[in-house]
This record gives structure tokens, C-alpha cells and sequence, in this order.
């Protein structure tokens, strides 16, 4: 039992009950842990909440409902933070944190790149349209035709933790690696870099995506229209940053005229809501080699675990040192 004057801290946590008793062993003895695995639960419990971890990154965390009127802190165990709504909110001084506090957290974490690389790897051998082929009945190689990494070229747009990670697997597979990156401090000396993103899609076979999303810093798609038209002919696209990067119309546009061969997204535009989104329609209804996957790039079990430890410990010191708290 806590002390006379001794306030107690309620902690949401949205994610995986895999690491609930982690969690409640690294909890302060004044806080306490409501625990849910999508926001809808929370919901119906009708409990008052002081700080948010969010380490499911699915829902849209609208801050100006009622349910979250006394929320001060929220931590994303990701990099990005545009699920966050805080359109109301400026006034209630709500501090919200993401894994771009914790770069030494970040260095550790190896999964985006991991699967990111095995995005290009799939689209350069089909290989979704080849299992897709089995399982409706088919045995033939002659209509499903792959491409090899070696000797290709693979342009990044961003090179920080990810995209450099990327660079090495690349070069493992003998592949050239140019890279486009205006706020890169220290550059690589041994790879090429392109002043511009149309010179660098122009010149690449494989185009990976690997910028973090601000609604500050990007007002509208960087990928846009025009960009999308000075991709090299049958070159393939890759993204597993976020969804409103892109500008998702111009890449059916050149999916359709078959100047982009195939792309891999694992990241939409209005993310969860997918059966709206345009490229979501576009793959189901003709078949083109566009790979889909539920914003997993990050999601490994040592990753996420790694991640929401390491917000939580964040959050418990930004928590001490809050006035309101």
C-alpha cells in the first residue's frame, strides 16, 4: 500500500501480452500497468491513464478523446510517430517520445533491414507470383522469370541505420549501391552519392525507401509523381518506411505502364484501413507483382521485445521528471 501523498501512475500499454510480467517487473512500485493488445480493449474498461506505451503501432491514438483527457506521455517503441493525433492537444503539454530518443536502443535492432532486404529479394525473383502459382494448381518456371542481384545496382533514399544495413547486404550479393541522403553527416567513402533523387531512381535497379516520416518535414509525398516517371524501365520500388511518402497513385500509374516491374510495401497510406487504398485494390485485382505485408518490417519477437523494454525504461525516467506526474 502506498503512503499518504504518494500518487499512483496508470500506465496503458498497448501490445503484446507476450511481455506483460517484463513489464510489470521494470514498473515503478507507484505506477500501475492496464495492459491491452488493441485499443478497442481499453475502451470498453473505462480507466483513466497517465502515460501510453505504445508498442503495437496499429491504431490511430486520437489524444483529444475523452478516455485520454489526463494523458501526459506517450512512448511509440518505433521511430514513427503519425498515429499519433494530437491536433487539440498543444495546450495539455502532452510530451510524445519515440525510439529516436534511444539511438544506441536503435543500433542494436536489426529487423527492418532484415526484412526490407528480403523484400527486394522476393520481387527480384517473384517470388509471391511463384507460390501464388502452386497453389492455384500451376507447375511452370517458364511464365515466372527471375532476375539475379549481382551486378545490379540498388539506390537507397536514406542512409541511416537501415539503409546503410542494406548496403552491406547488397554488396554481399555483388551488387552496386548508390545513395541519395541531404542530411547525412558522415558520408561513406566508397559509395557513390547522387545530389538528387531523380538521378539516383534513374540510374538504380532497386529503389529502397528508408526515411523516417514527420508531418512537419513532409507537407507532401517526397516520392512524388514526377519521380515516379524517372524510375529506370524495370526497376522494382521497395518501402517499408511509411505509406504517406509516397504518392501511391503515380507508383500504380508506372506499375501499370511496366516502367516499375514490381513493388513491395509494407507500408500504406490510412494503414489499417486497407481496403480503401488504391494499391491494395490495384494488387488484388490484377495480379501484378506487388508484395503487401502488415507493417511487420520491425516486427520481430527480439526486436519488439528490445524496443518496448527499452521505451518503458524511457518513459519511467521521463515520467519522474514531468511536473504534472
Amino acid at each position: 500500500m502506498m503512503g499518504p501523498g504518494v500518487k499512483s501512475i496508470n500506465l496503458l500499454y498497448i501490445g503484446s501480452r507476450k511481455f506483460e510480467k517484463e513489464i510489470v517487473s521494470n514498473l515503478p512500485k507507484t505506477w500501475n500497468l492496464i495492459c491491452v493488445e488493441r485499443l478497442k480493449e481499453f475502451r470498453a474498461l473505462g480507466a483513466e491513464i497517465d502515460i501510453i506505451l505504445d508498442a503495437s503501432i496499429i491504431d490511430i491514438i486520437n489524444l483529444d478523446r475523452d478516455e485520454f483527457k489526463k494523458v501526459k506521455i506517450i512512448g511509440c517503441a518505433s521511430t514513427g510517430t503519425n498515429h499519433i493525433k494530437l491536433s487539440g492537444s498543444a495546450s495539455r503539454n502532452i510530451k510524445v517520445y519515440s525510439l529516436k530518443e534511444t539511438p544506441e536502443l536503435l543500433r542494436s535492432m536489426s529487423a527492418a533491414a532484415e526484412f526490407s532486404f528480403l523484400l527486394l529479394m522476393a520481387l527480384a525473383r517473384n517470388f509471391v507470383p511463384a507460390i501464388d502459382s502452386v497453389k492455384n494448381g500451376e507447375w511452370d518456371r517458364l511464365k515466372i522469370p527471375g532476375s539475379i542481384l549481382k551486378g545490379k545496382t540498388l539506390g537507397l533514399i536514406g542512409f541511416g541505420r537501415i539503409g546503410s544495413a542494406m548496403a552491406t547486404y547488397a554488396e554481399i550479393f555483388g551488387m552496386t549501391v548508390v545513395f541519395y541522403d541531404p542530411f547525412l553527416k558522415l558520408k561513406p567513402k566508397k559509395i557513390l552519392e547522387h545530389n538528387s533523387i531523380e538521378k539516383l531512381v534513374a540510374y538504380s535497379d532497386f529503389v529502397s525507401l528508408h526515411v523516417p516520416y514527420t508531418d512537419e518535414l513532409f507537407k507532401r509525398p517526397l516520392i512524388n509523381k514526377e519521380i515516379f516517371a524517372s524510375f529506370k524501365t524495370g526497376s522494382y520500388f521497395i518501402n517499408t518506411s511509411r505509406g504517406e511518402l509516397i504518392d501511391e497513385d503515380a507508383l500504380i500509374t508506372q506499375l501499370k505502364s511496366g516502367k516499375i516491374k514490381g513493388a513491395a510495401l509494407d507500408v500504406l497510406i490510412n494503414e489499417p484501413n486497407i481496403h480503401e487504398n488504391q494499391i491494395y485494390k490495384y494488387a488484388q485485382e490484377s495480379g501484378a507483382n506487388v508484395i503487401l505485408t502488415p507493417h511487420i518490417a520491425g516486427y520481430a519477437v527480439e526486436n519488439v521485445k528490445i524496443a518496448t523494454l527499452g521505451m518503458l525504461d524511457y518513459l519511467v525516467r521521463a515520467g519522474s521528471e514531468h511536473p504534472e506526474l
